[in-house]
């Protein structure tokens, strides 16, 4: 049984919606212009829907201790097209 993995995409006040990485609790997103920007979950609602999961960005504050955050991002290639 192949299981197709769900969308993934965060809902960012400036970009509007745009393809996401989650690994960790770390959610990586590539803005328009080709740029990765880096949040964790703690500051964002998580909507799972039925292909979808949708991360909104909220005013919360990351977690102490965020600021030595060293996971690297994904590729670019591996983000979704969003249409």
């Amino acid at each position: 049984m192949n299981v197709v993995p769900k969308r993934e995409i965060l809902v960012h006040p400036a970009h509007g919606d745009i393809p996401a990485r989650k690994l960790l609790d770390c959610v990586f997103a590539l803005t328009k212009d080709g740029r990765i920007e880096h949040y964790h979950v703690e500051q964002m609602e998580v909507t799972h829907e039925a292909e979808t999961v949708r991360f909104t960005l909220t005013d919360a504050q990351p977690a102490e201790g965020r600021k030595r955050c060293q996971i690297i991002p994904p590729f670019v290639t591996q983000f979704d097209v969003l249409p």
